[in-house]
């Protein structure tokens, strides 16, 4: 590999998967830089950044003058009350992103674009393509939809890739989020614990899965795509629970609070690997017990 070949900036690199990111691409030999809004002294390589600022991004790209870009950082939680703030980081952020990477001196190999599945919103089908047409339901969607339409106006400029990633989850991830809502409950023994409606289908894929497909896309020859981060590989609530309860020892009355549960909300989920394994080699997965032992 040729001198200064391997070095990564990720942003949102103190986020649930940009912690777990770096820590994936430094045992591949990777040097990972990272930009956050949150930063603490003792970190090496990590710059605090508000990425709604350009010039911030700008003197940092030109300072790291990095190979590779994965952009993570984002507004992810689609409750998130301050409208305004969803569209600014995730929208203008990534404006502020391309463009400043177009001041890299040094050509940038590969710049990955997280974007999510959410951007499909309600479709008439329960394998879903990067062919359907989006339909995003909710703010965050829609500004991850936005990102993308913004992001290919750059496809001629700069080698990027888009992804969407579907659910997919580890220790240290937010508390909001079903899988570690229901791990928690079950940690600490609770008695009862409201949840949406348990009969529905949804991919519950491993961190590693997610961070393994980030590296081999950003190795890839791949430029000027669009692609679905998913397994295809779909699990009901009730099966999570169950699974829960058979580690743990432990049963929970689960109670059904309406206001979780969304109106002609799909019955499954999941995400087609078709394009995905056009693009790289298939990606190692740990199994949904796997997932949940990990919790615990």
């Amino acid at each position: 590999m040729e001198l200064h070949s391997n070095k990564v900036l990720i942003t949102g690199i103190n986020g649930f998967t940009g912690k777990y990111l770096k820590q994936y691409l430094e045992q591949k030999n990777y040097t990972v830089h990272g930009v956050s809004n949150q930063v603490n002294e003792n970190e090496i390589n990590v710059y605090q950044c508000d990425i709604t600022n350009k010039e911030q991004l700008v003197s940092i790209f030109k300072k790291i003058q990095p190979n590779y870009i994965i952009h993570l950082a984002a507004i992810s939680f689609v409750q998130h009350l301050d409208i305004e703030e969803i569209y600014k980081v995730n929208v203008i952020g990534t404006q502020n992103l391309l463009e400043a990477s177009l001041e890299i001196e040094k050509k940038v190999k590969k710049i990955i674009i997280a974007s999510s599945a959410a951007v499909y919103g309600n479709q008439n089908h329960s394998v879903l393509n990067e062919g359907l047409c989006p339909n995003p339901v909710n703010h965050y969607g829609i500004s991850k939809l936005s990102m993308e339409f913004i992001t290919k106006t750059y496809f001629e400029k700069l080698p990027l890739i888009i992804t969407r990633p579907f659910n997919y989850t580890a220790p240290g991830h937010g508390e909001q989020f079903v899988i570690p809502k229901i791990a928690k409950a079950f940690i600490n023994k609770e008695e009862c614990l409201e949840l949406g409606n348990l009969d529905v289908y949804r991919e519950y894929n491993s961190i590693y899965f997610v961070c393994d497909i980030y590296f081999k896309l950003m190795e890839s020859n791949s430029k000027s795509e669009i692609v679905n981060i998913a397994s295809g590989k779909t699990h009901s609530l009730n099966e999570v629970i169950s699974l829960f309860e058979k580690e743990t020892n432990h049963k929970i009355n689960i109670k059904i609070n309406q206001s979780f549960v969304r109106k002609n909300e799909i019955k499954k989920l999941a995400g087609d690997t078709k394009k995905l394994l056009q693009l790289i080699q298939t990606p190692s997965n740990s199994s949904i017990d796997d997932v949940i032992k990990s919790f615990l």
